[in-house]
């Protein structure tokens, strides 16, 4: 039985989760992140002590995979890692955070089913959390206004409002992975209610209108960023709810909330088809593949320095798509050199690779799950997918409509998890708070599932 919580307490959680969610992505926001999740521990520790015999049942099984992680993640630092400063320095500095925002996601998961029987709070819940979703994709248009707009109307851009090319090496610069990996759960969270709301029967426009309002917007994002995988992983999504949504769900709804929602799908598509057009990287990707995966007869992936190597057409290979299949092969091959693993969460592949090959320059391969088992190995790679793999399916039994949170949202962000080079501090400690989070909301079982009006 969950114990009730406040409901101000639970409206707290939210707004202190959406606050985090949205600058979690930003440099120079530390002060704000570190205050949002130090009391949303804080104030999680008043959740989670009532509750606590809900850890003890199959469905808290992801959290204790966590809680091992972090065992796995002292004894590497103490016994095996090969560089016990810097692996010191983000222990104490990056795992810290992850632990105290694990706390945070305990109690924001315990909290919101505390609630899941009202209707009317839920929907106030559903609203903060989704807004937080949101944030990265609004604050970067707002960026974008700022960065096209100002300097015609005679004002200076502000360094924090503007979007620089130069992604990482401007110390306000965000890498567009980065976005991929913040703003496709909106995207898919905002599908999978659009799902919710068509098999009940409840499509209504002023219901549907923000989900159907981002799915161009956060396309449009990776458009402009020119980001390939961030615009294929959208489509999949949108394929898939519509291969859902086509089934008998749709008889009886009328044909202008059909229209509504194609209009939308048909704009996304378009975005989908100009990225493809404008982006050479997608042409010539099988024979990119071809020479990419020669990593013994051509070692151009070593370094920047040796330049990109000619394909079989004699033409150079594009370095986005060479360097992603070349480095994962490396990476994969380093990895079973190395099953312990050396002990970064980042660099962990470029510091194996000089030991291996000492005229290599090389930092992340670009799959975030290989460069964390590059740091903490095999035992920290089955801990950390073996808990996102059940975290996910426990996300079917969060109540209604959190479940649009755990299986698609949650769902997608792992996925970008896999092909994108984000082994850094904010992307696995956002993971790991989704696993949580996800987890701690299925606790309360099949009972707390039922239609949420609006």
């Amino acid at each position: 039985m969950i114990k009730p919580v406040p409901h101000l307490l639970v409206l707290t959680l939210c707004t202190l989760f959406a606050v985090l969610y949205g600058v979690w992505i930003l440099p120079h926001t530390v002060f704000i992140r570190h205050a949002c999740m130090i009391l949303g521990a804080i104030l999680s520790l008043w959740v989670i002590y009532p509750n606590w015999r809900l850890f003890f049942q199959k469905r808290a099984l992801p959290i204790w995979l966590i809680a091992l992680l972090f065992i796995w993640v002292t004894i590497h630092l103490l016994f095996i890692g090969r560089d016990f400063d810097t692996q010191f320095f983000e222990y104490k500095r990056i795992w810290k955070k992850i632990a105290i925002s694990s706390i945070f996601a305990m109690g924001l998961g315990i909290a919101i089913i505390s609630q899941a029987n009202d209707a009317k709070k839920t929907q106030r819940y559903w609203l903060i959390i989704y807004l937080g979703f949101l944030l990265p994709t609004i604050i970067y248009f707002v960026k974008f206004g700022v960065t096209h707009y100002f300097p015609q109307w005679g004002y200076a851009i502000p360094k924090y409002l503007a979007l620089s090319p130069d992604h990482m090496g401007d110390t306000f610069g965000v890498s567009r992975a980065w976005y991929v990996f913040y703003c496709l759960p909106a995207l898919a969270i905002g599908l999978g209610r659009i799902l919710q709301l068509l098999k009940n029967r409840e499509l209504g426009f002023i219901g549907a209108a923000p989900y159907l309002l981002a799915m161009p917007c956060i396309l449009l994002i990776f458009y402009l960023e020119q980001d390939r995988l961030g615009t294929v992983l959208g489509f999949l999504c949108i394929l898939l709810m519509i291969i859902l949504a086509l089934k008998p769900v749709l008889k009886g709804v009328s044909l202008m909330k059909v229209l509504a929602l194609l209009i939308s799908i048909v704009l996304s598509f378009f975005i989908l088809y100009k990225s493809a057009e404008n982006n050479p990287a997608w042409k010539g990707a099988l024979e990119d593949a071809k020479t990419a995966v020669q990593v013994t007869q051509i070692d151009n992936w070593k370094s920047r320095n040796k330049g990109l190597p000619l394909k079989a057409a004699g033409i150079l290979v594009s370095g986005s798509n060479y360097e992603r299949i070349s480095w994962a092969i490396v990476g994969s091959y380093l990895l079973v050199q190395n099953p312990l693993g050396y002990g970064k969460l980042s660099l962990s592949f470029g510091a194996l690779a000089k030991d291996r090959w000492p005229d290599s320059d090389l930092s992340w391969t670009h799959s975030a799950l290989l460069d964390f088992a590059l740091g903490y190995g095999l035992p920290g790679l089955f801990f950390l997918s073996l808990a996102t793999i059940l975290a996910w399916f426990n996300g079917e039994g969060c109540p209604f409509p959190w479940s649009a949170v755990g299986r698609w949202g949650f769902g997608l962000m792992t996925v970008a998890f896999l092909v994108k080079e984000i082994s850094f501090e904010a992307p696995v400690n956002t993971l790991i708070f989704l696993i949580v989070w996800v987890s701690a909301m299925s606790l309360g079982g099949s009972s707390l599932k039922r239609r949420l009006k609006g």
